[in-house]
């Protein structure tokens, strides 16, 4: 979002510019996708007993997990209660660019209804532009999750257009390589899996959380060690807390996964909680 010291004129498209003719939007709905449970974005989409919703064996640390009736699977309290949303941006020399998020109808009306009016007839190109435009309409209601989805399809679909128009992958366009391949961890539940498949580390969920008490938090560590102890020394390990634990707990996990090398905890705290995440940088000391 750019700082302005002056109202800005419109910006017009250069002469002769190829323009946004159409904007549409999208979900799945098939036969084929409520038998295989596929919904593109929404990888927490998946058949009954898929490691991903947790399982009877090792459930998954959650923002929901305080409460029995929605502990023991994601899925059970609407994780992919959205669903997948696609954009398809059209342009007047009849190139189609597709962008794709979570959000599913509701995140439609927004760009059916709302975000429309900034694309059409406006140069797919002035991305940052464009942008601007849909994050300060959308401030009063916006600023996170479903509205930010619901951009990031747009914003997907317009780099698809440029690079199509340049003919060249989206990654040239923001600057070009700086290396010739990229280490890949795997999130997964076997992370002695993911060593033998090659991926250079792994990340796999926390079990437990603050509401499993002291026991949980034994049943942690344990869980942690034997992942540590089943890929050795020389794998980076880190591990996903799904935004479900508080800060005394988080403290408490850091102090005892020292001697384990764990690289990161992702998402230890709900995201608004800023204060929490200060003080666990301030009081961890590792």
């Amino acid at each position: 979002m750019s700082i302005n010291f002056a109202i800005l004129p419109d910006v017009e498209p250069d002469e002769n510019a190829i323009k946004i003719k159409d904007v549409r939007s999208y979900i799945i709905k098939s036969e084929e996708n409520k038998k295989w449970q596929d919904d593109s974005a929404y990888y927490h989409k998946q058949v009954e007993g898929h490691w991903i919703d947790g399982t009877d064996q090792w459930p998954i640390a959650n923002p929901m997990s305080l409460y029995q009736k929605y502990k023991s699977r994601r899925n059970s309290w609407g994780i992919g209660a959205l669903g997948s949303v696609i954009v398809e941006i059209e342009l007047t020399n009849g190139i189609n660019g597709v962008g794709i998020s979570i959000g599913g109808q509701p995140a439609c009306y927004l760009i059916e209804y709302h975000f429309r009016r900034f694309l059409i007839g406006e140069d797919p190109l002035n991305i940052e532009y464009i942008w601007d435009m849909m994050w300060r309409s959308s401030i009063n209601y916006g600023r996170k999750g479903l509205t930010i989805q619901a951009i990031s399809a747009i914003d997907l679909a317009l780099w698809d257009c440029a690079g199509k128009l340049r003919n060249e992958p989206v990654y040239k366009l923001l600057g070009g390589k700086t290396k010739n391949s990229l280490p890949c961890y795997a999130t997964c539940y076997d992370s002695l899996a993911a060593k033998n498949l090659g991926f250079k580390g792994a990340k796999f969920p926390l079990p437990y959380g603050p509401a499993d008490g002291d026991h949980g938090l034994v049943k942690n560590i344990q869980r942690i060690k034997d992942i540590c102890l089943s890929v050795g020394d020389d794998f980076p390990l880190m591990i996903d807390c799904y935004m479900s634990l508080t800060v005394p707990y988080t403290l408490k996990l850091l102090e005892l996964i020292q001697p384990y090398n764990i690289k990161w905890l992702e998402e230890a705290l709900p995201p608004d909680q800023y204060k929490g995440y200060s003080q666990i940088k301030k009081e961890n000391r590792t």
